[in-house]
């Protein structure tokens, strides 16, 4: 089976599809970087937001382990004195109003202040006097995890131990601490306390509601980024989406978590609850006492790479659609000059001429138009030459045959004529001299001396006229002057020979001619011996006149006649013997041969 042949336009389109695929590549290439590039920056901010809410926390519960440091340290609360205590802790709470309770406890936790509205479903809790116990063995702030004390209802107690000013020393480095325990970054600087011979007399504790302490951390979340602050087995603070599944979310992240809680920071991707990919990153709270991690996590298949990659295909599917198009007019605009080329090259090739090839396309194109166009006219000079050589050699072929045909026809006649001559003219004599000497001979000498040598000379006379006969033959078939004495005392010879016919001859010799070979002397004399029988037979004249002019190079012989002449165009389409044996005559011995009537 025969494959089709690709066109050209179905070549430029592979070659335009072939060139999309590094286009496809490039692409590809520059939306995965710029998808990197965004996961880089969405990475970044997720870790600045981070940064964010740690400082934030760390800011809040700073300022607030600050404000009951310094409660603790002042007279009412260290005396525990009810009524100043219970004065005390109002003005505290109506001044900070992110505090929902405050209580004050003595060394033993039995409630000292307030004495009205105590906030006993909080102290009744065992973690939160475990929190106290700690707090006072340990002489440290705690700060609890998040507690439920209602419906949807979570807080947070933070506890601070409460020692007589005279009986502690604390020491950082060596110099005074500031009145809070922890740096302006939230970290805690190391200390060196001396407890000796210090009493803890109690601890003061603070009630805040998780609620409040959201409203200052996650506003950082924008868009469909999470934040979560989280222990090992609670979520302590998290935005609306972490909520409706917390249980799920501290499951699935919980190595994460692990790792944060042990101090490490970085990056992580996990599926949520719904099965999208998010983004992350995770890092500890610096924060003495608590082990909390931070999360912050956001759907790599964000609005922003669906866009990127929309718009990039977009992009890409302009591009390949404009190529495409590009491609299949270039390659029509290409291919329409070559075919109208292909079939004026194919009339050519049937021999087509009729149709002119005109310049078309532009660059090579245009060069191969006009190559073929000059190819198409020399084709056709050529093959009108060629047409004019055929029909010349046919006009010469049927002119050959004629000539052979009416050759053979004349050697016919000149043999009757030579057969006749010699029957009627030559013949006779010799028969009649031989009857004569075969009567001599039968006499055997008895015939008388006188007509002895009558019937001799009878015999000589018979024999003389016959030579004279068969000399004339002779002369007609070939002039025997011609090879001795020349073309020129042939031709003089030959004229003075048919004077008999009626005719003036004259024979003008300008110039002696040059030395001939035998074939130009024979076709010379030819020629003239056919013109003189040709006036004598057609053209009624009474004069002719043969002159010969010759130079160095040249020989011109003019036959000129008074006769009636003839039609010239015979001359072009001789049907005459005669004129057709000199012509050919003319064209063996390399001369030209005119006819003028």
């Amino acid at each position: 089976m025969t494959l089709r042949p690709w066109s050209l336009r179905s070549r430029f389109v592979l070659f335009a599809v072939a060139s999309l695929v590094p286009l496809l590549v490039v692409v590809v290439f520059f939306l995965e970087r710029g998808i990197r590039s965004n996961t880089d920056q969405v990475i970044a901010n997720q870790n600045t937001i981070a940064t964010l809410v740690e400082s934030s926390l760390l800011s809040y519960i700073d300022r607030n382990v600050t404000a009951l440091e310094n409660l603790s340290q002042t007279d009412p609360i260290t005396s525990l004195d009810v009524t100043q205590a219970d004065r005390l802790l109002g003005q505290a709470t109506t001044f900070r109003p992110e505090i929902s309770s405050l209580f004050l406890v003595n060394a033993d936790g039995q409630l000292v202040s307030p004495s009205t509205s105590p906030p006993l479903e909080i102290l009744g809790l065992p973690v939160v006097a475990a929190q106290l116990t700690q707090t006072m063995t340990n002489r440290q702030v705690r700060i609890s995890d998040g507690i439920p004390v209602a419906e949807e209802t979570m807080v947070i107690v933070i506890t601070v131990p409460v020692v007589t000013r005279s009986d502690t020393t604390t020491e950082v480095n060596g110099e005074a601490p500031p009145p809070s325990n922890a740096d302006p970054t939230g970290a805690t600087s190391p200390t060196n306390e001396t407890t000796s011979p210090g009493q803890v007399v109690g601890a003061i504790g603070a009630v805040y509601q998780l609620e409040r302490l959201e409203q200052i951390v996650v506003p950082f979340a924008q868009g469909r980024t999470e934040i979560a602050v989280v222990t090992e087995t609670d979520v302590f603070l998290a935005t609306s989406g972490v909520r409706r599944d917390e249980g799920a979310f501290l499951e699935r992240q919980r190595s994460i978590i692990e790792r944060a809680i042990d101090g490490d920071l970085g990056e992580h991707t996990a599926d949520d609850a719904e099965g999208i990919e998010r983004v992350g990153v995770y890092r500890p709270v610096t924060f003495e006492s608590s082990m909390w991690a931070i999360l912050v996590t956001t759907p790599t298949s964000s609005p922003f790479t669906q866009n990127f990659w929309t718009q990039g295909l977009i992009v890409l599917a302009l591009a390949a659609l404009v190529i495409l198009t590009l491609a299949v007019v270039l390659g029509e605009l290409t291919a329409r000059p070559l075919r109208t080329l292909a079939r004026k090259a194919s009339a050519l090739a049937h021999g087509d001429f009729s149709t002119p090839i005109e310049p078309v396309g532009s660059s090579e194109i245009r060069s191969l138009s006009l190559t073929l166009s000059d190819m198409s006219d020399q084709l056709e000079a050529q093959v009108l030459g060629l047409e004019r050589s055929r029909a010349e050699r046919e006009r010469q072929t049927h002119e050959m045959r004629d000539l052979l045909r009416r050759t053979l026809r004349l050697q016919e006649d000149e043999r009757r004529r030579i057969a006749s001559e010699i029957h009627d003219a030559v013949s006779p004599l010799i028969t009649g001299a031989l009857y004569q000497a075969r009567a001599l001979q039968m006499s055997n000498g008895s015939t008388p001396a006188e007509e002895r040598d009558l019937s001799l000379n009878n015999v000589n006379h018979l024999l003389e006229r016959a030579s004279e006969e068969l000399h004339g033959v002779i002369f007609d078939l070939r002039p025997p002057d011609l090879d001795d004495i020349g073309v020129v005392a042939a031709i003089e010879a030959y004229v003075q020979s048919i004077q008999r016919s009626g005719l003036t001859y004259r024979l003008d010799l300008v110039d002696e001619p040059p030395a001939l070979t035998p074939e130009v002397r024979l076709g010379v004399y030819r020629i003239v011996q056919e013109a003189l029988h040709n006036v004598v037979r057609h053209s009624g004249a009474d004069e002719a006149v043969i002159r010969l002019e010759s130079t160095d190079e040249l020989l011109r012989v003019t036959i000129r006649d008074n006769g009636s002449g003839f039609d010239p165009a015979t001359a072009v389409r001789p049907t005459s013997l005669g004129l057709l044996s000199m012509r050919e005559r003319a064209a063996a011995i390399g001369a030209s041969f005119t006819i003028v009537s």
